[in-house]
């Protein structure tokens, strides 16, 4: 979170972000406690927590030193925080301290130092943004059926001040260019000069100009050709021309969602309580999964009296394998068992308490080594009340008549839906549940609620995009409480509440905190641990979540498996980028249009951008996406202030990526760029099974020098035939098309690029949230028996795997 000011004893203090350090606060120490950090792990707290803590709760820090700051600035990169003030030899007496508490280094400046540690650049800057940029006239200009948006202003923003401006303000200078008035200039430039294609005049749709910086910024969705005739523009017209994108455009969904009024908000909840009776101290916590196939996901989570479905990752008639024949299959409706938990839910929780009280007995035996450890991992999978141990002896059931421990007197029902995020497998039974139960509140964020309904509805396929016109999708939105990263629900018993985080994985995800008076609970749905742009990983908010953690139920998807370092796998890929690139080939992407398609995007073109501007780079190269991939950059970008770091504030800042005029997106209306050389092509999904993806295959496969990398699981054809090595694409009986294009995937296996958290990321969640009890979801049982073993050895007390439509208490 960005903070521009914090009041402490009624005192303003300034606080500004930097972007980069002075070389000079680079001093030794400096260096070796930051390479202590990395070293240790030290996580790094965010600044608002920071500031807070220090000047609030900080008992080590004096309050002479804290009233005495003036200034501070921050560079979050560097992990550096630097005070102005006068005094803090306690801040310097108390460091090891301070970055063992937040993960910072502390540096005390002098006012009277302040100019010479500052970066001149930044000084610049800082000077820039006090002069308001002023719009001074604004009007159109015609050209053929064009109505051009025309503004002149001043006071230029600095972000036009590029290295590339700076060298054509050189070029003018010792050309001694004379400066064109800007309507001979218009004119010249849409009438006369034959070196702009007529194609990337049409595409232009506004332009700024400022007449002391000479700069015309012109907007537009092409501009190939006038880039390459850069140099010509400047020595014909004097003047520099910046050439932008067009914005992205609004997310007609964001707006169409944003009219439907609630029927909830936060405070439903407040007066709820989770016990029928007066004992708050014993609510008992229970989980029930509905299904845990890989490709469905859901669990109720029951609370006292209250129970809220974990994500609706199910359908209607799907077939599920029986564990007796694999070759047969069984049609089951999941919502029946859903019904059928409400319908047996007093016989559920008296069956769960005596399975409870066997494994305690077992739990004893252990203990006194009467049966190895692993068979800890092995309770309960046997459907019958046996439970069958691996040296085949045989615990006998309980055959007495269990007596519940509470009476449960309430009629159970849903109380409430927890949507992690919008990804098929975790919402795929939503319309019809809502059908079925149409009352139940929906908790889930902005983002996952527009990308669900985006995908899933028809509103792209709607006449008008004024509003949403399928009632069920209506009703959906009626039902949501709009719930963000440190967003928390708060039930009638004081202790009790529900806390959400970022959990990475794709724009919009949460993890979910269920803290019942001292047991805790964490849902983390799909997660990663690090950031992966645009989106936050749980890596920057797992100290905000008070531990230890009771009960983890964890994404298992690749919990058996080691990707590597996510930063290094991104830059092999970049590397593959840049050769094609300085080739002018063609790279081809499948992936997922709301989460790696957009990390795909922003990458390359941070990367990019960053060669041309810094090491003159010439052969930057376009990167398009499909249409589909544009509707959820709408929703990222109408949504930025709940995405957390860097892009929030570049869109904010109005340096918005998205806009850049080497981002530009296709239809079937529109492939003309594919007799154009050197593209990044983004498409969806993984395997290029999308119908316009058949047009493109076709060019970027039949050239041996182009590329194609497929990010994520593939199931589908092209895709699983392309992964076999197959040297042709059958799309139909008539229609085949070669493929000679270098394969990323079988040419460097070791690539592997996906958004569920690998072994590694696991064990660092463990090391943070120190749970006491690790259970597993989005895998069988069968396959996690390795990874339970090795969560064993990173010292978890108790590893559990799931069980199907077997219901436990964890409390």
């Amino acid at each position: 979170m960005t903070l521009s000011e914090y009041t402490f004893q009624d005192k303003n203090i300034e606080i500004k972000e930097l972007e980069e350090l002075n070389s000079s606060l680079k001093v030794k120490s400096y260096e070796s406690k930051l390479k202590m950090m990395n070293e240790r792990n030290i996580p790094l707290k965010p600044i608002k927590e920071v500031i807070e803590h220090f000047f609030l709760k900080n008992q080590l820090i004096s309050k002479k030193t804290k009233n005495s700051i003036s200034k501070i600035f921050y560079c979050e990169n560097e992990r550096i925080i630097l005070l102005v003030t006068s005094r803090g030899m306690d801040v310097i007496w108390n460091r090891d301290k301070l970055i063992r508490k937040y993960g910072w280094f502390f540096y005390i400046i002098k006012p009277e130092d302040l100019k010479r540690f500052l970066p001149k650049e930044i000084e610049e800057k800082q000077k820039k943004k006090q002069i308001e940029e002023i719009t001074l006239e604004v009007k159109e200009f015609e050209f053929e059926d064009l109505k051009i948006v025309l503004k002149h202003k001043k006071n230029m923003r600095p972000h036009y001040r590029t290295k590339e401006y700076d060298h054509y303000m050189k070029v003018i200078e010792e050309k001694n260019i004379p400066q064109m008035d800007i309507k001979e200039v218009l004119n010249d430039f849409f009438f006369k000069n034959e070196a702009i294609p007529m194609k990337e005049k049409k595409s232009i749709r506004k332009m700024i100009y400022y007449v002391e910086e000479r700069v015309i910024v012109v907007k537009c969705l092409i501009g190939d050709k006038m880039y390459e005739s850069l140099d010509d523009l400047v020595e014909k017209y004097g003047w520099y021309f910046y050439i932008t994108g067009v914005p992205v455009g609004k997310s007609e969904i964001s707006v169409a969602i944003d009219k439907i009024e609630k029927r909830y908000t936060k405070e439903y909840f407040k007066n709820i309580s989770l016990i029928d009776g007066k004992d708050e101290e014993n609510i008992r916590v229970t989980i029930y999964p509905i299904v845990l196939k890989p490709n469905h996901n859901c669990h109720i989570l029951g609370i006292g009296k209250v129970n809220i479905l974990i994500d609706c990752g199910i359908s209607e008639n799907n077939a599920e394998n029986n564990d007796n024949d694999d070759s047969k299959h069984v049609s089951i409706d999941d919502f029946k068992h859903i019904e059928d938990y409400l319908k047996n839910y007093s016989k559920l929780i008296q069956e769960a308490e005596k399975h409870k009280k066997q494994q305690e007995s077992i739990e004893e035996k252990e203990e006194s080594n009467e049966f190895n450890d692993l068979n800890t991992l092995k309770h309960f999978e046997d459907d019958s009340d046996l439970v069958k141990m691996e040296n085949n002896e045989v615990l006998e059931p309980i055959k007495e008549e269990h007596e519940l421990t509470e009476e449960i007197t309430h009629e159970p029902k849903i109380d409430a839906i927890f949507i992690s995020h919008s990804h098929y497998d975790h919402v795929s039974g939503l319309k019809h549940f809502i059908e079925l139960y149409p009352d139940v509140p929906i908790l889930c964020s902005r983002i996952t609620l527009d990308l669900f309904l985006l995908r899933d509805s028809n509103f792209l396929k709607q006449e008008s995009k004024e509003e949403i016109e399928e009632e069920a999708y209506k009703n959906i939105v009626k039902n949501v409480i709009y719930v963000e990263n440190g967003d928390k629900i708060k039930f009638k018993e004081k202790n009790c509440y529900l806390s959400f985080f970022h959990a990475g994985h794709m724009p919009g995800a949460l993890m979910m905190l269920a803290k019942i008076n001292d047991f805790r609970f964490l849902y983390t749905g799909d997660y990663t641990y690090y950031d992966v742009a645009p989106f936050a990983g749980t890596k920057r908010f797992l100290e905000q979540i008070s531990r230890p953690i009771d009960y983890l139920l964890v994404d298992g998807t690749c919990a058996n498996e080691d990707h590597g370092n996510l930063s290094d796998q991104f830059h092999s890929l970049i590397l593959f980028m840049e050769q094609k690139a300085e080739y002018e080939d063609n790279v081809l992407i499948g992936a997922d249009p709301s989460s790696l398609a957009i990390s795909f995007m922003l990458t390359f073109w941070r990367y990019f951008r960053k060669l041309q501007l810094r090491k003159g780079f010439k052969k930057r190269p376009n990167i398009y996406v499909d249409m589909m991939v544009r509707k959820n950059i709408q929703v990222i970008n109408h949504r930025y202030e709940y995405i957390y770091g860097p892009i929030s504030r570049l869109i904010r800042e109005k340096a918005n990526p998205f806009n850049s005029i080497k981002f530009r997106w296709f239809d079937a209306n529109d492939l003309e760029f594919l007799r154009q050389r050197n593209n990044i092509i983004i498409s969806h999904p993984p395997d290029l099974s999308y119908g316009i993806i058949r047009n493109i295959i076709n060019v970027v496969g039949r050239n041996p020098h182009n590329l194609v990398f497929l990010a994520g699981s593939i199931h589908e054809q092209p895709g699983l035939d392309l992964i076999n090595g197959a040297k042709e694409i059958v799309f139909s009986e008539n229609w085949r098309v070669p493929f000679r294009a270098l394969l990323i995937n079988t040419f460097v296996p070791d690539l592997q690029i996906k958004l569920h958290a690998d072994k590694n990321q696991l064990a660092e969640m463990i090391k943070i949230l120190e749970p006491k009890e690790v259970c597993f979801f989005h895998k069988s049982a069968k396959n996690l028996i390795e990874v339970a073993a090795y969560v064993k050895e990173l010292g978890v007390e108790k590893v559990s795997l799931p069980q199907k439509r077997k219901l436990r208490i964890l409390n």
